[in-house]
């Protein structure tokens, strides 16, 4: 909505600094009975205002005051022809809307204005101000100003914001229960599948060795009470891993952290896997300087090594290669790199899934697809982190890194290094 305003406007005739003469209204054509009602209205129209909170204003085509009257409580009273704040146009959050404007750009369109508001820094403090009016044409229908109605709404807008980020926070935690519930869940079947296939060999086992009861059998029965023994001990390995993968990701079980000389780790474990690659002939090497130190968990960084250098044995080539480097700069790096068949990019990303093992599980390779699940989050509780490179028919590299200690914590390092054969052990 506009107001068109002739020159004889009566409103800014009672405005004007003539109001106070006795003659005032004179020659207006007004009768009396007029001029009370006007000025009724505009005592009941500022009643109003002032119980709202608003103070109420006019601008010329410049923006500029050409009259202000009531100005809210701790508001600096405008000055007449001083310019109206140009503040940015936010919404009721106090953000930006989009696409950026400020309140002279709004005023420029000629269009009116409803429950606009705006950001606006005074004294140092950022003030947000809600403001309604509509256009005053000159009659040409040229723009001649605004004539509209403030009102500070600072404390609303704050509370508006601190409720919205109080029920963002409460909809996140939400979303991450229901996520965490349905993860539980994906969990629990998978166990549920992981153990059932065991068991059900277990006790069908147990069926042929109950109906067996002539010696002639003894030989099968034996078989059969070792087939269940190594798939007892597979169930016990998979609900170790499960066990292990809970105390990782368990925020009041974090490890330990603290000064680690990771060769000694990363020797050690090389001695753990080395039946296991001297069964498949497998050359494991390793090179470092030592000492060199992480920050971390000692379990847990041998753990993460000995999980690495099991896979690259289990699935390398008879005969294939391991090498392990320690090199150590901003942060300690761990490569652990093999001689096997590589990944392709959409296997690399399939990696971290719980029980996922890329159709390993088609083959004679045991594992229960947790162990890498196991390295990251482990990795990411010592404030480190895993990565993985690979090229089909070559190898793959995985990366540990883990932050050093302080130089003033760290001890020197002598510059001896040390080159470690697993298949010679």
């Amino acid at each position: 909505m506009c107001i068109r305003v002739d020159e004889d406007d009566p409103v800014r005739a009672m405005n004007s600094p003539r109001v106070d003469a006795p003659e005032w209204g004179a020659g207006t054509g007004w009768t009396p009975k007029q001029m009370r009602e006007t000025m009724l209205l505009t005592q009941r129209l500022e009643d109003v205002a002032r119980a709202s909170g608003d103070w109420i204003w006019e601008t010329d085509h410049r923006h500029r005051y050409t009259w202000v009257h009531g100005v809210a409580v701790g508001v600096q009273p405008p000055a007449l022809g001083e310019p109206i704040p140009a503040g940015q146009v936010v919404n009721w959050l106090g953000e930006p809307e989009l696409p950026l404007r400020d309140f002279h750009a709004v005023l420029d369109s000629g269009e009116p204005v409803v429950r606009l508001v705006t950001a606006e820094r005074a004294h140092g403090q950022t003030r947000f101000v809600s403001r309604s009016a509509v256009a005053l044409l000159n009659p040409d229908g040229s723009l001649r100003g605004y004539r509209g109605s403030a009102r500070d709404v600072t404390q609303s807008v704050e509370a508006k914001a601190q409720l919205w980020r109080r029920d963002e926070a409460l909809r996140r935690a939400k979303e991450q229960a229901e996520a965490s519930s349905r993860a539980k869940s994906v969990l629990v079947s998978k166990v549920g599948h992981e153990l059932r296939t065991p068991l059900n060999a277990i006790v069908g086992l147990a069926q042929l060795i109950q109906t067996c009861s002539t010696p002639r059998d003894k030989e099968s029965v034996e078989r059969w009470i070792a087939q269940i023994a190594k798939t007892g001990w597979h169930m016990v390995d998979v609900l170790d891993a499960l066990m292990e993968l809970g105390r990782a990701g368990a925020v009041n079980e974090s490890p330990r952290h603290g000064p680690v000389d990771v060769v000694s780790v990363a020797r050690h474990a090389m001695h753990i896997v080395e039946r296991e690659a001297q069964a498949r002939s497998i050359k494991v090497a390793f090179r470092g300087r030592s000492p060199l130190q992480a920050v971390g968990d000692r379990r847990a960084i041998c753990q993460v090594i000995v999980n690495l250098l099991s896979n690259a044995i289990k699935y390398n080539r008879e005969g294939g290669w391991v090498r392990l480097t320690l090199t150590q700069g901003e942060c300690m790096k761990i490569d652990i790199q093999d001689s096997g068949p590589g990944m392709t990019e959409e296997q690399i990303g399939r990696l971290f899934r719980p029980f996922e093992r890329l159709g390993a599980h088609q083959t004679e390779v045991k594992g229960h697809g947790l162990g890498l699940l196991i390295c990251k989050e482990l990795m990411a509780s010592m404030k480190g982190s895993i990565q993985v490179s690979s090229i089909v028919g070559v190898g793959t590299t995985f990366t540990l890194l883990l932050p050093v200690p302080d130089a003033g914590a760290q001890r020197s390092v002598d510059g001896r290094s040390a080159v470690f054969d697993a298949s010679a052990m």
